[in-house]
């Protein structure tokens, strides 16, 4: 698994993966009425589009009819033998949750109802009138949970997703009307139009609202799009155009790749819910993750292995499966599988992804392994994260602030956590700052992960280097506990002390995960931040810019001295 999530150190920058949708069939069969009476309706294929806006409601109806039925999808599953997607295993999924209409001539809006958990519908429309089904890739709820999703396609003016019935007239009995978006399959390539993409992706989405509502029944979330087409591609560039460069998630809105014989996303549940992890983490808790390239193995920001390690435990626990498959290459026809249960990277500590996602997996399953006799479900985790004291922490998240708060709503499950914890090769966590941890990725300067700074003038060293790599990886930068005693105006002071002879040290501010000052000027070997700062706890980040710019060329170890006066 490779996601990516691109911010930059001190600013933000986008990229995107997309996913596709196309046609399908609409199977019409009768129903018989109350009064015993009955009709058939016969109509072609229905078919896939994007739209826009909405029509406007239809005139005001007097007597009615039913139009009822089912809407399903075509869903691709993983091959239980091979690696991708096996083509031979094409099942019909439920469509849950999505916003069904039925539209008038010229596109007024008849009836509006939302499809259930089996799919099924029922709309009350006028008799003997010209009408078809519209179902879009949308899922809202407006009353107790609120949500709205929708997926859409960015190399199409943003349009939304909807599978169109024919027009067919209503009559005078109730009717049934089914519809299924196909796969676009036809053997040995995407032929025909993949209208079940849309709804695919749509229905994962709809796994992982579920999950939250079930610990949650007022949850508010905010709306969100999900972007994919046939055009989204590995290419980074302009997404409008399908370049991406590969999933990820910024400001409310997913991309997911969909180019096929390359990378297709809309069938890989994991993908799609890892990186609506992301949007959890944004909307409903808090990240401070600053993104990047990551795989299992890599030694990372610790805030990144929170992130990612959370993002792929979220997707086993929605979809109750540990194993995290993304497919891609020729047909679909190879992909990654990751046990997000049992850990099988190199390095494991609090910078790994894949000891984060073991142990919020292991804090969620019912299966007692090794070192795991823990099962305090999603709502454990789920809690933590969304409490007031977690999103408003002075420190920065990672495995021992989410940890920390965990143990601290589990008491009697501390003991048992300790062990999970410490089988990743990570100390008992004792608080938000992993004060006691011995686990140094490899080189010494990166412990404590926390060097306490005061506002005396004292000068602290700190050391930047790329040993594990450039941008998030460990070690790239440091981070200080600054205790603020008098308010006012200071200076934030990082200057060079050894290492490097021309460096370039740039310095942040956080306060409660915020960035509210920040230092990058091209000043040789110093940087200096004069800001007003009140009688608080603050993190001093401090980097140099060659080890975070991604050059191979340039970067290195160097020290600096941080004071505060």
């Amino acid at each position: 698994m490779y996601t990516v999530r691109l911010m930059m150190i001190f600013g933000i920058i986008a990229l995107v993966i997309v996913g596709c949708g196309g046609g399908g069939d609409d199977s019409n069969s009768t129903s018989t009425s109350s009064s015993n009476s009955s009709s058939t309706t016969t109509t072609p294929p229905p078919s896939v589009q994007t739209i826009i806006n909405d029509g406007t409601a239809c005139a005001p109806m007097g007597a009615t009819v039913l139009v009822s039925g089912t809407v399903h999808y075509e869903r691709v599953f993983f091959s239980t033998t091979a690696s991708g997607l096996d083509y031979n295993n094409i099942q019909p999924r439920p469509v849950r949750g999505a916003v069904i209409q039925a539209l008038g001539v010229g596109g007024c809006v008849m009836a509006s109802a939302l499809t259930s958990v089996t799919g099924t519908y029922s709309l009350a429309v006028s008799p003997n009138t010209s009408v078809k089904i519209r179902v879009k890739a949308q899922t809202q709820s407006t009353a107790g949970a609120l949500w709205d999703f929708a997926v859409k396609d960015n190399t199409n003016s943003n349009g939304l997703y909807v599978l169109d019935g024919s027009f067919a007239t209503s009559g005078i009995a109730n009717s049934t009307r089914n519809l299924t978006a196909t796969s676009g399959w036809t053997g040995s390539s995407y032929g025909g139009v993949r209208s079940a993409a849309p709804f695919a992706i749509l229905d994962s989405v709809y796994k992982a609202i579920q999950k939250v509502v079930s610990v949650d029944a007022s949850v508010n979330m905010d709306n969100a799009d999900i972007f994919w087409s046939v055009n989204n591609s590995t290419a980074s560039g302009t997404p409008s155009a399908g370049e991406i460069g590969t999933s990820y998630y910024l400001n409310d809105e997913i991309y997911l790749l969909g180019r096929q014989n390359s990378g297709t996303d809309e069938y890989d549940e994991h993908v799609i819910i890892h990186e609506w992890g992301h949007y959890f983490e944004d909307n409903l808790s808090r990240s401070d993750s600053i993104g990047g390239g990551h795989t299992i193995s890599d030694i990372l920001d610790m805030r990144v292995a929170l992130s990612e390690g959370f993002g792929n435990a979220l997707s086993g626990m929605v979809t109750d499966d540990p194993v995290y498959r993304d497919s891609y290459d020729a047909q679909q026809g190879n992909g990654s599988v990751i046990n997000v249960e049992t850990n099988a990277a190199t390095n494991i500590g609090w910078f790994s992804e894949g000891s984060v996602q073991t142990i919020l997996y292991d804090i969620y399953d019912t299966t007692a392994d090794v070192n795991d006799s823990v099962s305090l479900g999603f709502s454990a985790i789920y809690n933590a994260m969304v409490s007031s004291e977690y999103k408003n922490q002075a420190s920065l998240t990672s495995i021992f602030s989410l940890i920390d708060k965990v143990k601290e709503d589990n008491v009697g499950s501390a003991s048992a956590i300790d062990t999970l914890v410490s089988s990743q090769s990570i100390d008992v966590i004792v608080d938000r700052f992993g004060t006691n941890e011995t686990n140094s990725g490899g080189n010494a300067t990166n412990l404590p992960m926390y060097k306490l700074l005061t506002d005396d003038g004292n000068p602290v060293i700190v050391c930047s280097h790329k040993d594990n790599g450039e941008y998030n990886k460990l070690g790239n930068g440091q981070f200080l506990r600054l205790q603020v005693v008098s308010a006012g105006s200071h200076n934030i002071v990082a200057t060079r002390v050894s290492g490097l002879t021309s460096s370039d040290p740039d310095v942040g501010v956080y306060l409660n995960g915020s960035l509210i000052f920040v230092g990058t000027s091209s000043t040789n070997n110093t940087e200096t931040i004069t800001a007003n700062l009140n009688v608080d706890e603050y993190i001093v980040e401090v980097h140099d810019f060659s080890n975070v710019d991604r050059s191979t060329t340039t970067g290195g170890n160097v020290c600096f001295n941080v004071s505060v006066f």
